[in-house]
């Protein structure tokens, strides 16, 4: 805690909007002139202060008056992004798993002294996302009035540079909150402070989150020994640590030393187990420098303190929850419950023979290394994080989805090359790219292998692998793309090793975590692992073109849909299962969606109805009839973006944003008590948080923010950094969409409006100069002034136009409801008409088409004959050589089929 009389504000703050609620003798109505919290001598006073969403920076407080009998006042200040972490007496926190790029704990005291003057407070550590504050004042016969309290910015946030707004207030509303979550998730070069300080002294470390030495995560058995002097409640470390392992607690007042298994010394996500408690003789002075000693030997971690034996913990069992590590293996961390603060140098680190493994003094000389060995220090890259509180890690897989909402947003290339630098620097000798990795964790750039927290899922890994893809489409960066292709290389060929005879990829259970660790590893062949293979190699494939070197990637592809379709497809129930060995009538959304996004999963009838849950039943769940992983009820904004976008890629605009609409309103509506203004983790199907610490501010769940202009407004990139770019959008019901980008190449502005009752439209465009649009009309409607009404090749000039549509006439041949097609080319999933655009109904044609016996260079054309009661006519012309020689000897089979669906709809 810091002191001034003045406070400063480069970045502006964030202050309260409102008192939700208050206890006690007297706690004035919330207003810009003072307030006071008093106590009698018995009770305590207290207020809940509302920031009306979820705001962060450093916790600052200007009291304008302290009174006391004691001559002193203490408060204790709780913080909580949920409702519920409200009502728990350490808000939503504390939060332990991967990093010190915030606060670890939600709940502090502070100490006043009596004073009639204005002081000014602040707090060491930023609380990066939380909308509600409780203050509770804890000295009886006292009074504290504040005349000002909040949150001090550490940055500017970022501008929008591309927009998207529709006729939807709605659909505006979540794609607003999502980019604020974006821009919470993204982290400035820099902006991270260090969490240690290092000094002439020694190293100070106030109690926080238990900090692994980035060397040691695979060490087995050693001699950890160091010196520390108690400041303040005592000194912890821990041994066998990565996230997880065995921690020390040295109390300083209870005079006692205490063993835990876990990530801390009170359970969270995790569990965490006492293993011991000792009392230290009376001859051990506490105040004074302490020399420690712990042995860690097989099964048994030994302390020794001062050369007095104090504690033995045997018959260990330490599972390391990253890296797949063996048991009792990992490092020496520093940390601490909040109340402690230890001076710290000396540290040693040696095998069993006596060898060095690691030796730092902790003093001024070394701090440089000292924070990066330990990842204490700031951030040397822009990056992304998965959530604005908790973890505030990067990951291959919140990359995934984070890095498109990026690029229609703020545009912030250098966080997502950031990320993408930092996780790709992490690659083990036998080609796994890391996946997982603390924004303050250096890059790793020696020939040693890397820390084992830098990996968390082989799916995260692949889809790494798509969002590198991602970046390089969006900035046009071939040369950063180019600079790490052999590492991309390296992830294939590891990924490879673990494919079976059937061609589908086994891997081992530490590599098949996914995005719900609460599930464990997927078992078996993932569908998630080998639909991202599938997603990767096609990504390498694209790359690899445009680097012109070989591509082995796309008949790798081919051969791994099929397989995928040959062994984790069930064609009666049109679901791509979550592995082979769970229920084949188990739906896991994402992994479902997944095939149809990429174009694996084969069109099916029940298609929709698998991606759209029943709105009798909630919010969709993520797991549905799967045993183990549906216990928890899990509503996931990850999964449903996957949904949501085949859905748009079935051509069923409507069906999307309804689901967005139904997932994301949710966390869109300010009355609700969890409003954030961000978007969510995970819920309940009611659509509260699924727990208390759920995050509000989640990466991962952006998706509505790249999805609503990719689709909506139909924008996508062609080639790299928009030089060439296609517009086809998907209608949903809605009267004007407008989306304004801010490409490599320029400006690009797309704006619909429809008149559905009368059937026509205006597409109003601005295409940058140089560059090339690919224009299509929506599904159904054709561009009316044109030659072509099919597509338009528009070359930019920097001016807008505008493009009349109307709707087709009934029983029109439509640009994507008929074409020309042949057996080979349903096979090649590049094909404009069907890479995730597809219908089910063409791919019944293909069906068709083998019934009847016919070759690949068979033709066939296909058109709806009109509506007749609930259903649809499609006429089928089926033309099939006599030979193999073109044009020679056509036979030529027509019927009429009736497919049994309603006719409002669009197939």
């Amino acid at each position: 805690m810091s002191v001034s009389a003045q406070e400063e504000f480069p970045y502006g703050c964030s202050l309260p909007s409102k008192i939700l609620r208050k206890t006690g003798h007297e706690a004035e109505k919330w207003s810009t002139t003072p307030w006071s919290l008093k106590n009698g001598a018995n009770g305590q006073s207290s207020i809940v202060l509302d920031y009306s969403r979820a705001e962060g920076g450093i916790p600052f407080f200007k009291t304008s008056a302290v009174t006391s009998e004691s001559n002193s006042v203490e408060i204790e200040v709780v913080y909580s992004e949920t409702y519920e972490g409200l009502d728990k007496e350490d808000g939503d926190g504390p939060f332990f798993l991967f990093s010190n790029a915030m606060n670890t704990y939600r709940r502090h005291a502070h100490t006043f002294n009596a004073s009639n003057k204005p002081v000014y407070v602040e707090e060491k550590y930023a609380q990066r996302s939380q909308r509600y504050q409780k203050i509770i004042l804890k000295t009886p016969n006292s009074t504290i009035s504040f005349s000002s309290l909040g949150y001090r910015l550490l940055r500017i946030p970022n501008p929008t540079i591309s927009t998207f707004s529709c006729s939807s207030e709605t659909l505006n509303k979540i794609w607003q909150d999502g980019v604020r979550t974006v821009d919470m998730c993204t982290v400035e070069a820099g902006e991270t402070a260090d969490a240690w300080e290092v000094t002439e002294a020694g190293t100070i470390i106030h109690g926080q989150h238990w900090a692994p030495c980035r060397q040691g995560t695979r060490w087995g058995d050693m001699k950890v020994e160091f010196e520390v002097k108690i400041m303040n409640g005592g000194a912890s470390w821990g041994i066998h640590m990565v996230a997880n392992g065995l921690i020390f607690c040295l109390d300083s007042e209870k005079r006692s030393l205490a063993a835990f298994d876990g990530l801390a010394d009170t359970s969270g996500v995790f569990p965490s187990i006492p293993k011991g408690l000792w009392v230290l003789d009376s001859a051990i002075n506490l105040n004074e420098w302490l020399k420690v000693e712990s042995i860690a030997q097989g099964t048994s971690i030994s302390i020794t303190i001062n050369g007095q034996a104090i504690a033995k913990v045997e018959d260990l069992s330490l599972h390391p929850i990253l890296g797949g590590s063996r048991n009792n293996t990992g490092s020496v961390a520093f940390g601490g419950p909040s109340n402690y603060t230890a001076l710290y140098k000396s540290l040693t680190v040696k095998d069993n023979a006596g060898n060095i493994l690691y030796e730092n003094n902790l003093l001024l000389s070394n701090k440089a290394r000292t924070l990066a060995d330990f990842q204490v220090g700031t951030n040397s890259l822009a990056c992304t994080i998965d959530g604005a509180k908790r973890d505030r890690a990067c990951f291959g897989g919140d990359l995934f989805v984070m890095g498109r909402s990026i690029f229609y947003s703020t545009g912030n290339f250098e966080a997502a090359l950031g990320s993408i630098k930092l996780l790709t620097s992490h690659q083990t000798k036998d080609g796994y790219l890391g996946n997982l990795c603390p924004i303050q964790a250096p890059i790793h750039d020696d020939e040693s292998e890397p820390p084992t927290y830098a990996f968390y899922s082989l799916s995260y890994a692949l889809l790494l692998i798509v969002a590198i893809k991602d970046y390089w489409l969006h900035s046009g960066d071939l040369a950063s793309v180019q600079s790490i292709w052999g590492r991309l290389e390296k992830l294939i060929a590891f990924t490879e090793r673990f494919v079976d005879g059937r061609g589908l990829v086994v891997a081992p259970p530490p590599l098949s975590m996914d995005w719900f660790p609460m599930g464990g590893p997927i078992f078996g062949a993932s569908g998630k692992i080998n639909l991202a293979y599938f997603d990767a190699l096609k990504a390498m494939s694209a790359v690899a073109k445009a680097l012109k070197v070989e591509d082995p990637f796309t008949i790798k592809a081919e051969i791994l849909s099929g397989n995928i379709v040959a062994h984790l497809w069930n064609g009666e129930t049109g679901i791509m299962r979550l592995s082979d060995l769970t229920s084949p009538t188990g739906l896991c959304q994402d992994i479902n969606a997944y095939g149809v996004v990429i174009g694996v999963s084969p069109l099916h009838p029940k298609a929709v109805l698998n991606l759209v849950a029943p709105k009798t039943s909630g919010l969709p769940l993520a797991f549905q009839n799967i045993e183990r992983w549906d216990q928890k009820k899990v509503v996931s904004p990850y999964a449903s973006g996957y949904a949501a976008e085949a859905l748009f890629l079935r051509g069923e605009g409507s069906s999307a944003v309804e689901l967005i609409e139904r997932v994301w309103g949710v966390m869109a509506d300010s009355a609700n008590p969890n409003y954030s203004g961000g978007h969510w983790e995970a819920m309940k199907p009611d659509g509260t948080p699924v727990t208390e610490d759920t995050s509000l501010m989640h990466g991962w769940s952006t998706g509505p923010v790249h999805l609503l202009p990719r689709y909506l407004g139909g924008l996508e990139p062609l080639e790299a950094g928009f030089s060439r770019f296609r517009i086809k959008p998907v209608l949903a019901g809605l009267s004007s969409v407008d989306v304004k980008l801010a490409s490599k190449a320029g400006e690009i502005k797309v704006s619909l409006r429809i008149q559905e009752s009368t059937g026509s439209g205006d597409m109003m465009l601005k295409v940058p100069r140089g560059a090339v649009a690919e224009v299509y009309a929506p599904e159904g409607w054709v561009l009316a002034d044109d030659a072509s009404p099919a597509v338009k090749t528009i070359s930019g000039d920097d001016t807008e136009m505008v493009l009349s549509l109307r709707k087709q006439s009934t029983g029109a041949v439509s640009g994507d409801k008929s074409s020309i097609l042949t057996t080979s080319q349903e096979k090649d999933s590049s094909s404009p008409q069907l890479n995730r655009k597809d219908t089910w109904l063409s791919r019944l044609l293909i069906k068709l088409l083998g019934f009847f016996g016919l070759q690949s260079n068979t033709m066939a054309i296909l058109w709806a004959s009109g509506p007749r009661r609930n259903y649809k006519v499609y006429s089928v012309i089926l033309a099939r050589p006599e030979d193999r020689m073109p044009l020679k000897g056509w036979e030529v089979v027509h019927l009429d089929f009736e497919v049994a669906t309603p006719a409002t709809s669009t197939i």
